[in-house]
């Protein structure tokens, strides 16, 4: 009996636990350990992936190590997730859809740049901070909704359960995919007048002369981002212990945790990571040193400038917002750093930061 108990709070620890250490970064998600087929089941329907769904390989990972310092997390995790289960059933759910191509900007459908934006996040979250880039640089205001990676209570309302999700105009319209969030608002900003320079937006993208690259090299920048470049800056943040160790520090530090959640979510994740970080450049597909591959992949953006300040010409495109606010969602850590240092992207960062500008967010993190 005793043996059942120790294996059942295990399984309870794991799932919770896994949920929290992803709460920075979604794609890791695909690096995950194989665990019982509940664990499985429950990570697969569950776990908030950043536009991106979860898949096991079948591996195995130990966790007798880390056994004690997750007990805390996981007791608070299976706690939370009980008195929220009952709630969740009794919630009438908004049926949510994601575009078969969340690249394409829509053509039909269009309502208008909407008044009032919220925006359910997980504050580190890559594919969230590609989403803030666009909202930030057109001046959008817009809330945000911090979405607990244990409960999840925050979406309750939704069939969706991954970030970003936004409401538009107190839920008239709920729009998910950071792809295709970014799609739908730059055509609304296009079709409107303050998408044109008007009241409530600086202008849409192309502004400032005739873009650059055709839609069909935006989008498949935008496609490399998502692809690429996200998964080669998180095989790079967890490349050591050091690295991990800062990582999720910084990562940590942008919750509203309580301190003994926090310090435990650092700890563990740290530990987990720094052993699943091992696998993913065969995971991957990366191939050489992290580091040259991350410069490499910076020095990719820039050579594609062509002499111009953004890849989309005189002014950002959306290209340029989706790397930029991948980037910008790591900053802080050694990896960050070092791209600053050692490639050449940061006069196009820099020149993208002065674009997008502060924050158009209302309500921001204390």
């Amino acid at each position: 009996v005793r043996v059942r108990w120790l294996l059942s709070i295990r399984s309870i620890m794991r799932q919770q636990m896994q949920r929290v250490i992803f709460q920075g970064f979604p794609a890791l998600q695909h690096a995950l350990p194989g665990s019982s087929a509940l664990g499985l089941r429950a990570l697969a329907t569950g776990i908030p992936s950043g536009d991106q769904q979860i898949r096991a390989d079948g591996s195995r990972g130990s966790w007798s190590s880390t056994l004690l310092g997750l007990a805390g997390l996981g007791a608070l995790g299976a706690a939370g997730a009980a008195s929220t289960q009952q709630a969740h059933a009794d919630v009438a759910k908004v049926d949510v859809k994601v575009p078969s191509n969340p690249y394409a900007r829509p053509t039909e459908g269009l309502r208008g740049v909407p008044k009032e934006i919220t925006v359910y996040q997980y504050e580190v979250c890559p594919f969230c901070c590609k989403v803030k880039a666009l909202l930030d640089y057109h001046k959008l205001p817009y809330k945000v909704v911090e979405v607990n990676p244990l409960t999840k209570g925050e979406l309750k309302w939704s069939t969706y359960r991954k970030v970003p999700v936004l409401s538009f105009d107190e839920g008239a319209e709920v729009v998910v995919d950071s792809s295709a969030i970014m799609s739908r608002l730059d055509a609304e900003l296009a079709a409107s007048s303050s998408g044109r320079g008007g009241a409530g937006g600086k202008g849409w993208g192309r502004k400032g002369g005739p873009p650059a690259m055709s839609e069909a090299e935006e989008v498949a920048w935008r496609k490399w981002v998502d692809d690429r470049f996200v998964k080669v800056i998180t095989a790079n943040i967890y490349r050591s212990w050091d690295e991990t160790w800062a990582s999720f520090t910084y990562i940590t530090e942008q919750t509203s945790w309580a301190w003994g959640t926090r310090e435990a979510a650092r700890l563990s994740g740290a530990v987990l990571m720094w052993q699943i970080g091992k696998r993913l450049p065969a995971k991957y597909g990366i191939e050489g040193d992290l580091r040259e591959q991350l410069y490499s992949d910076c020095n990719k953006i820039v050579d594609s400038l062509k002499g111009q300040p953004f890849l989309g010409g005189s002014a950002p495109n959306l290209a340029d917002l989706s790397a930029f606010g991948v980037l910008r969602a790591v900053a802080s850590t050694p990896t960050f750093k070092d791209a600053m240092q050692h490639s050449r992207i940061k006069e196009w960062y820099t020149r993208m930061e002065a674009a997008v500008g502060p924050s158009a967010c209302i309500n921001p993190k204390s």
